[in-house]
């Protein structure tokens, strides 16, 4: 509760103090927003604590006795969660601030106005995007730690009744993909230089969607018996390959590599290198990204001739062919910039329209992906409330169907952006009232 007492006064004195500390007090306006964020931080990982103890109960005896508070609080799933949780909350609060700027872009009457608000959509998307490509590799840690504690349980979260959620999650994943992808193609309209990167886009396309059809393809199909038959099982004899995990580790990370790329040409778009290793340093990039995806695709094919003990390590190796790929990519890029010559200016506020809807379609899958995963995370408890340790022996004791918690996550989702939707008028009725002096 006191986190929660802190957390309100510091958020109200961030906005109640935003046109008193400005200029020579900014400093002090800045420390409240890291205090913002401290103290958020701090409250995600207290509620992790009980939530993850659910999951994954330790520091206690055979009993039920505490034997170490610090164990039953580091248990399992705690840090992978902080983390997971963390990432997506930034991918969110990103992707909603991206959403009002969307909203106030569509609704505005100046080239100012549309300016100003292009920009915020750039960043909020920006953010988003970052907290995103690195998402899926914290929900691989966490899926590793939830299979160490319990088999039985990650048996049942991937490919027992929760399977077919994670379809629903691919859907939501691939779609979030395509569509930053396709605010990143809009916005290089905006920036001069950057039509010389159009090339690309097309073979993206493919690759992008390509993944995005084997992320979410399952593994067995709902069939009549004379199809089965027919099949010679539930499994279909070619597109059952695609439904295992080696191929969907595969295409996910062939579509964080491709959305990578796909920011860095945005990145350089209006700026051309001029050290004298420019053409150097553009062949090593590209041998990264190849040697990457190929490390990726080469993990990829050999999962499927070596035991599944042996097969699960092997996603180790793809993310960090990842993760190592943009890194170096990144360090390589930042001196190859420096002092690059600048082709034109940003021209903010000249992006389609119809790239607003790109950013308030990330905001809602976000927002419904969150949802939707809580749900699974303790769903995959079932009839305990904490896990292997104290059982629901209620009358009333149940795990809702698939269907059901789809439905009431829906509902939620819905309920929020309406609440969204009202802050954002009341925040465009201020400006409104401010700007006419009243």
């Amino acid at each position: 509760m006191a986190l929660v007492f802190d957390e309100v006064i510091v958020a109200y004195l961030y906005w109640y103090t935003w046109d008193i500390l400005q200029g020579v007090r900014k400093k002090w306006h800045l420390v409240l927003g890291v205090l913002v964020n401290v103290f958020g931080t701090a409250l995600l990982f207290v509620a992790d604590i009980w939530v993850t103890f659910m999951m994954s109960p330790a520091g206690i005896d055979d009993a039920g006795n505490l034997t170490s508070l610090w164990a039953a609080i580091t248990n399992h799933t705690w840090m992978p969660i902080n983390i997971h949780r963390l990432l997506a909350n930034v991918a969110f609060g990103g992707a909603i601030a991206a959403a009002y700027a969307a909203v106030r872009f569509l609704a505005a009457k100046t080239d100012e106005e549309r300016a100003r608000f292009d920009w915020m959509g750039y960043v909020g998307s920006f953010i988003a995007i970052a907290a995103f490509i690195p998402l899926p590799f914290a929900g691989y840690w966490l899926g590793r730690e939830i299979y160490q504690f319990s088999e039985q349980m990650g048996v049942s979260m991937m490919g027992g009744s929760f399977a077919w959620l994670w379809i629903l999650q691919a859907m939501l994943i691939g779609s979030i993909f395509l569509a930053a992808n396709f605010y990143l193609w809009l916005g290089k309209g905006r920036i001069p230089g950057a039509e010389r990167y159009v090339k690309y886009q097309v073979p993206m396309m493919i690759l992008l969607t390509l993944g995005f059809i084997v992320w979410a393809t399952p593994r067995s199909i709902i069939a009549t018996g004379g199809e089965m038959a027919a099949m010679g099982g539930s499994h279909h004899p070619f597109l059952g390959l695609f439904g295992v995990m080696a191929a969907k580790n595969t295409a996910v990370n062939l579509m964080i590599l491709t959305t990578f790329f796909s920011f860095m040409l945005y990145r350089r778009g209006n700026r051309e290198p001029v050290v004298r290793w420019e053409t150097a340093g553009h062949i090593a990039q590209a041998t990264i990204l190849a040697l990457a995806a190929t490390v990726v695709v080469g993990y990829g094919v050999y999962s499927y001739y070596v035991p599944s003990n042996i097969r699960i390590g092997f996603s180790v190796y793809q993310v960090l062919a990842v993760l190592s790929a943009m890194a170096v990519f990144v360090a390589i890029d930042i001196p190859l910039l420096r002092g690059a010559r600048e082709i034109g200016g940003i021209r903010w506020g000249q992006i389609p329209a119809r790239a607003q809807y790109g950013l308030f379609f990330l905001a809602v899958s976000f927002t419904w992906l969150m949802g939707l995963m809580g749900y699974i995370r303790s769903g995959i408890r079932q009839y305990w409330h904490v896990y292997g340790r104290v059982a629901d022996e209620s009358a009333n004791a149940y795990t809702m169907t698939h269907g059901h918690a789809t439905i009431i996550v829906s509902v939620i989702v819905v309920i929020f952006f309406l609440m969204v939707g009202a802050v954002f008028a009341m925040a465009m009725r201020y400006d409104a009232r401010r700007a006419e002096g009243r």
